[in-house]
């Protein structure tokens, strides 16, 4: 997603970055916006037990526009431990290689990070059943097979494709896309049934 062009159109954001030269090269792209207060970066490892008190005091708390969580392990668990924020939209990395109706998820490990594999996240179907129970509904997937989209449910109304399913909604990893050009190789691990 072009996060920049966001920033150019006047919203406001919140990006939380763990890996050193990663959070230098966002304080050198995004410096106007930083120094604007458009732009907070917070460099910081997310968990589920820091999340609601990073978002809490960068004072995004309430409703919020969109939410876009990629951490490449924990995500789940992240999303899931949020409650101070109810954002618009969710934007969430899923493991398409755990295809529907597999509802699997890593085991929560804060302190592990994506070894370059396809041993990371959750599936999509693990994801849709988190999103019911938050109040959400799947609206769709990229193409690539990477990031899956949840919009509100007191939002959907009939705007989006029925059935709201990962069954509806998966698309396969296409990591051969512009989006992904290496993708994950096979590293299989031990996963959750959620």
């Amino acid at each position: 997603m072009q996060y920049g062009q966001l920033l150019v159109e006047g919203w406001r954001g919140l990006w939380m970055e763990a890996n050193a030269p990663a959070a230098s090269r966002i304080r050198g792209h995004f410096a106007n916006f930083l120094e604007s207060g458009n732009l907070q970066l917070i460099e910081e490892t997310v968990s589920a037990e820091n999340i609601n008190a990073l978002l809490s005091q960068a004072g995004f708390v309430g409703s919020i526009d969109l939410l876009s969580i990629d951490i490449d392990f924990n995500d789940y668990w992240v999303w899931k431990a949020i409650e101070t924020a109810k954002p618009r939209v969710v934007i969430i990395e899923y493991n398409a290689s755990l295809r529907p109706p597999l509802s699997l998820v890593v085991p929560y490990a804060p302190a592990h990070a994506w070894s370059g594999g396809n041993y990371f996240g959750a599936s999509l179907e693990a994801l849709v059943r988190l999103a019911l129970v938050k109040g959400y509904r799947i609206v769709g997937c990229s193409f690539a097979g990477v990031n899956a989209f949840f919009v509100r449910e007191d939002l959907c109304g009939d705007r989006f494709l029925e059935p709201a399913t990962a069954e509806e909604h998966y698309e396969p990893p296409r990591y051969f896309s512009s989006v992904m050009l290496s993708g994950h190789a096979g590293r299989p691990g031990r996963y959750l049934e959620v």
